[in-house]
């Protein structure tokens, strides 16, 4: 039985722990299952290979169960806590108040309630924290509950990963002394290089810390979304590369310092003081550079083919791969739940299998060349599934970007961050910084070029990659380009097959789940309506572009005919401007003045028709004023009570379906109104005690009544004697606080879907998310 089928089978055990429905909670059946098979393995092969499968089974679902049990007791709101700093902090600019916060995450030490995890804290204006220093904080923190939405990135697997216990905000702080452990003198260090770094001249320090210090955050995000966009981001982190840069140049100088000092002579072979320095010059480029995935990779990779060479053995590349596959499951069992886990060994793979099977010479350009088009046409489908974009020109900039990046700027980065403290190491340093300069224009003038921005591939994604993958194989030119072609098919197909059609006369609503904001999208047979976008945070960002743009794209949905942006609260158009920019919009109406866009103003009594479908505006504060205008300084309704309150009515089912959107309208304007019964209703104002109104909940009936709110958020929302109401009206109250985001179809009106429902993965599994009392008894399964 050969190690390397061990280790592939350790390997896909621990995987499939993180996928494989009830693997979590049996992890330990696994691990006894799998030592009772031991005693066989040395009779039967697959016993063996079972039992280390089960065993990696077991220890991934334990690891998967220790993160869910790290999380702190929602009771715990406001912790006093003593800790380290565990990672460099980032710098983030709020654009509300003066200034910048710190994002950084501690290890506690100590702490006033139950902490059994890392806090990732936000320190709004607080004083400068840097790695590896001690802090006695007070932050008011919550349980890492991240919104769960079909598309876009999944912010709880993330956390989950990482095995967050809570993520809040400082209050106050205190410095402590710093620890004497090599943790924090380590972290004390690269803190102590960046700020170096920042000191100096350069126009991308934030890039050359990301690519020597690991501190992929400095990168400002201007450059952040550019490098995404042509396909470059990998380059300007941290990766793999990087590593097998230095540790090639480590290999070379010692095997050349060896003949010089003529070590052989004295019994010691140059490849062996080559191995030797190599392996320790990775190790020390890992450690400063904060051991990420895929340093951990490449540094297992390099270990195990250096160890090789040093002891005069030949170890096989595949062998190499399944055994860094192995370490690193080992070392952390969480790493499948990060993409560049997939991407790192993803990548290696596909190198892998088309370099080995051809033994023939080729030049140096021709083979970086296949490489960048065998990465390329595996690594498409898995692209567009996590980021749902491909640029045109991408495998030719990234020509010109791996050499530029591998063997100038790389090289110069690393030799100018050792000499820091020299003028030889700052004008290297400005090198580096030169070179980085010179691809920022190239990817510039690519970045004119717009990306492709493609639907999610879904169940497509595994085959599109499998089949890519056997078309580099050393097979007929034939069978390349008919597996070629069927990826580029499955990748590029029609976006209206991407999401469930709609029958003409029938919607569907999707309630995204943005938080404590609002963001509903409504899709008739042809036709697409956004109802509000979702807050904008603190940080600088927006649900817009987190959420709903994803959703978009996602569903491929490529134009959306209407948006409406029910008032000015930032809960509802904090988004707004993101999707402006990222799709053609064909009307924009707005219940107030946005600054800074353009609408036009609901009305009531405003109506028009898609796919057989009505729509008509019941009420605005606009009009109220009895003119055109409805500025902000007239007479008429601002605020919650200007919100556009939206009917939607079906004519394709007997009888007609009707869904209504009223915003945040309070209890003087429910009062007006004349709703009639609908089946799907969004809860006004976020279920606050201001709205819904026994005489508005008792006129609407409604069958489904949808919150849009965030997880025990800071306004009690929704109040319970709103629950109350609905519940004894007969509606099933859902909230994508509780149940993630929702799906209703007018053609489907008893059922509704829900993301955090049974066939969720494990993260999205909260305590309550399958409470009858919660959510309805009508809930779909995710599929």
């Amino acid at each position: 039985m050969r190690l390397r089928d061990l280790a592939l089978a350790f390997g896909s055990g621990v995987v499939a722990a993180h996928w494989l429905p009830g693997a979590q909670s049996w992890w330990l059946a696994w691990s006894l299952v799998g030592v009772c098979a031991l005693p066989l393995a040395w009779r039967w092969r697959v016993a063996g290979l079972a039992a280390f499968a089960l065993f990696g089974l077991g220890w991934g679902g334990w690891n998967a169960m220790d993160a869910l049990a790290a999380r702190i007791a929602p009771g715990c709101e406001t912790v006093d806590v003593i800790g380290q700093v565990a990672d460099l902090p980032a710098t983030v600019r709020v654009p509300e108040q003066r200034g910048a916060g710190q994002r950084f995450v501690v290890a506690p030490a100590s702490a006033s309630c139950p902490v059994d995890g890392a806090l990732r804290l936000f320190w709004a204006e607080g004083p400068p924290v840097g790695a590896g220093q001690r802090w006695r904080l007070r932050a008011r923190v919550r349980p890492p509950r991240a919104p769960a939405n079909r598309h876009g990135f999944d912010v709880g697997r993330w956390q989950t990963r990482d095995k967050l216990a809570a993520t809040g905000h400082v209050l106050r702080g205190e410095r402590l002394a710093d620890d004497g452990g090599a943790v924090a003198r380590l972290g004390r260090v690269r803190q102590a290089l960046k700020a170096k770094l920042a000191a100096l001249p350069l126009v991308n320090s934030g890039v050359l810390a990301a690519l020597t210090l690991g501190d992929s955050a400095a990168i400002p995000r201007l450059d952040l979304g550019r490098y995404r966009r042509t396909g470059t981001m990998h380059l300007l982190v941290i990766s793999g590369l990087h590593v097998g840069v230095v540790t090639g140049l480590a290999f070379f100088l010692g095997r050349a310092g060896a003949a010089l000092l003529r070590l052989p002579a004295l019994g010691l072979r140059g490849q062996t003081a080559g191995a030797v320095l190599a392996l320790l010059c990775a190790m020390g480029y890992v450690a400063l550079a904060g051991a990420g995935l895929p340093l951990v990779r490449a540094f297992a990779m390099a270990m195990a083919g250096l160890t090789a060479l040093a002891i005069g053995r030949s170890a096989p590349p595949s062998a190499v791969l399944a055994y860094a596959f192995a370490a690193v499951l080992a070392v952390d069992p969480m790493a499948p739940l990060a993409s560049g886990f997939w991407l790192s060994f993803g990548a290696v793979a596909v190198l892998v299998g088309f370099f080995a099977p051809r033994r023939g010479k080729r030049s140096w350009a021709r083979s970086a060349l296949a490489a960048q088009l065998a990465i390329t046409l595996v690594f498409t489908p898995a692209t567009v599934h996590l980021i749902g974009l491909a640029h045109p020109l991408g495998v030719v900039v990234n020509l010109v970007a791996v050499p530029v990046v591998t063997l100038a700027v790389v090289p110069l980065a690393l030799c100018g961050v050792a000499l820091v403290d020299t003028a030889v190491g700052a004008w290297l340093l400005i090198g580096a910084d030169f070179g980085v300069s010179l691809l920022g224009q190239v990817l510039a003038l690519a970045d004119r070029l717009a990306p492709i921005h493609l639907a999610d591939t879904g169940p497509w994604l595994l085959p599109s990659v499998a089949a890519a993958a056997a078309a580099l194989l050393p097979v007929s030119r034939l069978a390349v380009l008919a597996l070629t072609a069927a990826v580029m098919a499955a990748t590029l197909r029609p976006p209206q097959l991407t999401a469930a059609p709609v029958p003409v006369g029938e919607v569907a609503i999707h309630a995204l789940d943005v938080g404590q904001g609002t963001s509903v999208l409504m899709r008739t047979a042809t036709r697409n309506l956004l109802y509000d976008t979702g807050p904008a945070f603190a940080t600088g960002a927006d649900a817009g572009e987190r959420v709903a743009l994803p959703a978009l794209r996602g569903m491929g949905i490529r134009r959306l005919d209407a948006l409406v942006l029910s008032h000015g609260d930032i809960d509802h158009v904090g988004g707004a401007a993101a999707v402006l920019a990222g799709v053609p919009v064909g009307v924009v109406w707005a219940g107030e003045p946005v600054p800074g866009i353009a609408a036009a103003p609901c009305r009531a009594g405003q109506r028009w028709r898609w796919d057989e479908v009505d729509f008509a505006f019941l009420h605005s504060g606009r009009e109220s004023v009895g003119g055109e205008r409805g500025e902000r300084g007239e007479r008429g309704e601002r605020g919650n009570n200007a919100s556009c309150v939206l009917l939607v009515t079906t004519s394709g089912g007997s009888p007609p379906r009707k869904a209504l959107l009223p915003g945040d309208i309070e209890a003087a304007v429910e009062r007006r109104l004349a709703p009639p019964r609908v089946d799907w209703l969004l809860v006004p104002h976020h279920g606050s005690g201001t709205s819904s109104t026994a005489g508005f909940v008792a006129a609407t009936r409604p069958r489904f009544a949808v919150v849009g709110t965030r997880w025990n958020n800071r306004f009690g929302h929704p109040h319970p004697e709103v629950i109350a109401r609905y519940r004894a009206s007969g509606a099933h109250i859902v909230s994508t606080a509780v149940s993630g985001a929702l799906l209703w179809r007018s053609d489907r009106p008893r059922a509704i879907a829900a993301e955090r429902c049974r066939n969720a993965p494990y993260w999205r599994r909260y305590p309550g998310a399958g409470d009858g009392a919660t959510l309805s008894a009508a809930l779909l399964p995710c599929d």
